[in-house]
């Protein structure tokens, strides 16, 4: 009996990746369109082809900061601070995962940050919507200059 209720745990604990997942792409994609609707007027510039533009180059930015935390630790590097180079604290945890795991779908299968994706990997999904997004602006909806 005792197998069966592991493996119903492991896969509520994969359900709950997902919906994690999925909250965490999506968020950070609509974070990126938001700055990149405000930067586009604050520049005086029309906000359609701002938010491509903006969802172009934060794409990039993010899929290369994403390819940064995904490289394996240096077996001579002495990671003794457990922080990484932008402060996330060693748990996690930071203000933006919180502010996630308060949206929905994350909220109805809460779990703890160890138990979550890397935080690579969701940058790295996070990033391929961006610039998807970016390009059915401009395919799709002819947005240009």
């Amino acid at each position: 009996m005792s197998t069966a209720t592991e493996s119903v745990e492991a896969e509520a604990d994969q359900v709950g990746q997902l919906f994690d997942l999925v909250t965490y792409v999506v968020a950070t994609t609509l974070l990126f369109v938001a700055a990149s609707a405000v930067l586009a007027v604050a520049v005086g510039s029309r906000v359609a082809p701002g938010v491509k533009y903006g969802l172009f180059v934060f794409g990039w930015l993010a899929f290369g900061y994403a390819t940064y935390l995904l490289f394996p630790t240096q077996a001579w590097e002495d990671d003794d601070d457990g922080r990484d180079p932008f402060g996330v604290p060693p748990n996690g945890e930071t203000g933006f995962q919180s502010l996630v795991q308060d949206l929905p779908p994350a909220r109805f299968r809460r779990i703890q940050p160890n138990h979550r994706l890397p935080t690579g990997i969701r940058l790295f999904l996070a990033s391929l919507l961006m610039l998807g997004t970016s390009i059915v602006l401009e395919q799709a909806f002819g947005i240009g200059p």
